[in-house]
């Protein structure tokens, strides 16, 4: 299988005058069957993307001009007719590449990343093609140009070294294990439901806890973030021309992190300075519409997230602290329109418009209130 999309046009970001752009993404996925019970299934991925948004980076909303990824997986499967289980042992590397500005060269980026992943999934089926699955997966992610610019001054105040937790080189270097379960169901003849509970530890092997003197601990940085999903899906054939999906998913998030914050610059030390509880909710509708084989398809979804930081507190905008935690909210509206043309390939036309609030006012470093509209058209070819 293989699917490339190209797509261009106008994007602004807020407020400012439309500017062209575009977004680029190619997927090549063979498979190959091995003997009777196993197979081998390899993936392949490159993407660009160069309408402007902004990048949740560990809690730090970073605003990116241009991203690039590229990844690679592979994948065995053991499933034997005989058995209800299948087993899923498989790799990935992904190196992602984020350019804040214009100017910055493909592979300097402050938040350039590569990730390892090795793991595997054990599945059950319980009535085709419903089944329960568990897996467990271990991955290590480097940033090879982070370096905060706080760390490369050498002194600070009265002569005693900055500290803060993210001063420093590679300090969010990260490892750390996965734990999936999930599972599908029929609910009554006509809803699917599916549901998913994940937890994921992190360890911070370079980045120290700080403490409330401002200087760190001999402990390291732990975090454990575990989300859990709920999505209803309805599909409904109305003719032998049109059909439709409709689904909506509800999730929360909750991240408990060992890291501390310390603001030097105005000797405030926050403890639990990353935890966070966060909520979201995306109502979506898929119509296709004509032949089985090339439908024309119509995507449109609209999502709310709600993320509250417990310790962190809001700042007014020069920087003083409130007596109110950090809140931010974001909406966004997505609509797709795919037609065939010719073959295999499809004209897309796509609207995109994104939202964001908070109590945050200080935004010298991040972006915590944005606007963004995407109006994009292309082509999709698929094999």
């Amino acid at each position: 299988m293989a699917t490339v999309t190209a797509l261009g046009g106008v994007h602004s970001f807020r407020g400012e005058r439309g500017s062209l752009s575009g977004n680029v993404d190619a997927v090549f996925s063979p498979a190959l069957r091995l003997g009777e019970s196993w197979s081998l299934l390899a993936s392949a991925r490159s993407s660009y993307e160069g309408t402007r948004r902004v990048v949740d980076v560990l809690g730090a909303a970073t605003p990116a001009q241009e991203r690039m990824e590229y990844r690679g997986a592979v994948r065995a499967v053991w499933a034997d007719s005989s058995s209800r289980w299948r087993l899923k042992p498989g790799t990935s590397y992904k190196v992602s590449f984020l350019k804040e500005t214009r100017d910055e060269s493909w592979g300097g980026g402050l938040f350039d990343e590569r990730l390892w992943t090795i793991g595997a999934e054990a599945e059950m089926v319980t009535r085709e093609p419903h089944a329960v699955r568990a897996s467990l997966d271990w991955f290590e992610a480097s940033y090879p140009n982070y370096t905060s610019l706080e760390s490369q001054a050498a002194l600070q105040f009265s002569g005693q070294l900055i500290a803060r937790e993210l001063v420093g080189d590679k300090l969010l270097d990260r490892d750390g294990v996965r734990l999936g379960l999930s599972f599908d169901a029929p609910v009554g003849k006509r809803v699917r439901l599916d549901a998913a509970l994940s937890s994921l530890w992190s360890r911070y092997p370079k980045q120290k806890v700080v403490n409330d003197a401002g200087l760190f601990d001999s402990r390291l940085r732990e975090d454990i973030l575990t989300s859990l999903t709920f999505a209803a899906r309805m599909p409904r054939e109305w003719n032998a021309d049109l059909r439709t999906l409709g689904s909506v998913t509800f999730g929360a998030s909750f991240l408990s992190s060992g890291q501390n914050g310390y603001d030097a610059s105005r000797g405030r030390y926050m403890a639990g300075f990353y935890d966070y509880r966060e909520l979201f909710i995306v109502p979506a509708v898929k119509i296709l519409a004509g032949s089985q084989h090339a439908p024309v398809q119509i995507d449109a979804s609209a999502g709310w997230r709600r993320r509250g930081y417990l310790h962190r507190l809001a700042q007014d905008g020069t920087g003083v602290y409130g007596g109110h935690a950090l809140v931010t909210t974001e909406w966004t509206l997505t609509s797709t329109l795919t037609t065939p043309i010719a073959g295999r390939l499809s004209l897309m036309f796509t609207v995109e418009r994104a939202s964001a609030s908070s109590n945050q006012r200080f935004e010298r470093y991040y972006r915590y209130a944005y606007e963004s509209t995407n109006a994009l058209a292309g082509v999709r070819w698929d094999w």
